[in-house]
């Protein structure tokens, strides 16, 4: 059957676009559309390709697709090369071998399964054990008085991600001799990303009887990037104390870096002995302007203000000492 919907005065052209022939078949699968696109596959073929019904296409849709290694070859067909092909396509055997998705890695000693069939590892160390001794000030001090000393404070830890031992130390020579510092082991345990429970034990140094302590507080950093320790010291005859220190680091440059510290001490009762006395005993104020060849050597300059205050700087008077310091800063900032 025929039907013709253009007019009689049409070009030969819009005839054969606007034409459409039917022939019996099954269904669809017998229909032939000529349209400008399927008219022009009547024409012999330039490439080497041939007229395919739309029927033809259908079942050949419906067949089931062919392995990876025959569709790498149909780049060598004629007329298919040059042509973009999908990327399974492409590599043939290769994409044959890709490990199946969800697959996971063994862990066993027996046969390779998932990745690593394919020389692949995801395997890697949990929590591994890490140390580290980072000297923060390593310093000679020149008061205003004349006098000279020298100055420690650092810190050396060994642990995993949530719990490490700490060692903790600060203080200061002079003449040959520690005039004052103590030492910590703490161990500490991560609460948060940023923040460290501390509970351990202190030891005091230099002139007077040496004193034990035990200790707990917390250490982390702050909003804004303070870098933040409050400790508490309990030990024998009543004796309590506290700790406190920050510090930030204000950066000029990514090596030129100027950090301001601040460092108060309190005791609960006064101790002779060794010079203190209750409350607020002595605070300092420091600044250290450093520059950072790497993260592991930084020379600085600094300059410090020492001051004692209440029954400690009575202490002070009474015994000829100076109750107020100013020191000059060199030192260098050392990681291991």
């Amino acid at each position: 059957m025929a039907q013709t919907d253009a007019p009689p005065a049409a070009s030969s052209k819009t005839a054969a676009s606007q034409s459409m022939t039917m022939t019996p078949g099954d269904g669809m699968d017998g229909m032939h559309l000529k349209t400008p696109t399927t008219a022009a596959k009547t024409m012999p073929p330039k490439n080497g390709h041939k007229a395919m019904s739309y029927g033809a296409m259908k079942r050949m849709s419906q067949q089931p697709a062919k392995k990876s290694d025959d569709m790498g070859a149909m780049q060598n067909m004629p007329g298919m090369k040059g042509m973009a092909m999908p990327m399974d396509m492409k590599q043939g055997k290769a994409m044959s071998k890709a490990p199946p998705i969800g697959s996971l890695p063994s862990s066993d000693g027996a046969a390779p399964k998932g990745y690593d069939a394919y020389g692949v590892s995801l395997r890697m160390h949990d929590d591994p054990l890490l140390a580290k001794l980072q000297i923060d000030n390593l310093e000679s001090a020149h008061s205003n008085d004349g006098a000279n000393a020298q100055q420690w404070d650092g810190r050396f830890w060994v642990g995993h991600n949530l719990d490490k031992l700490w060692i903790r130390s600060e203080g200061s020579r002079s003449k040959g001799r520690i005039e004052e510092g103590d030492v910590e082991a703490l161990w500490g345990h991560a609460v948060s990303p940023f923040w460290n429970l501390m509970a351990g034990v202190r030891h005091d140094l230099g002139t007077g009887p040496t004193r034990n302590w035990a200790a707990f507080g917390f250490q982390g950093i702050a909003p804004y990037e303070f870098e933040f320790e409050a400790t508490a010291y309990a030990g024998p005859s009543g004796r309590t104390a506290i700790r406190l220190k920050t510090s930030q680091d204000w950066l000029f440059t990514q090596k030129l870096i100027l950090t301001p510290e601040l460092d108060l001490n309190a005791y609960g009762r006064a101790d002779p002995r060794r010079d203190l006395g209750a409350g607020v005993s002595d605070a300092s104020l420091s600044f250290r302007l450093r520059y950072e060849f790497s993260r592991k050597f930084a020379p600085y300059i600094g300059y410090s203000w020492v001051h004692k205050f209440g029954a400690t700087a009575g202490v002070a008077r009474a015994a000829g000492r100076p109750v107020s310091d100013r020191q000059i800063l060199m030192g260098a900032r050392v990681w291991f």
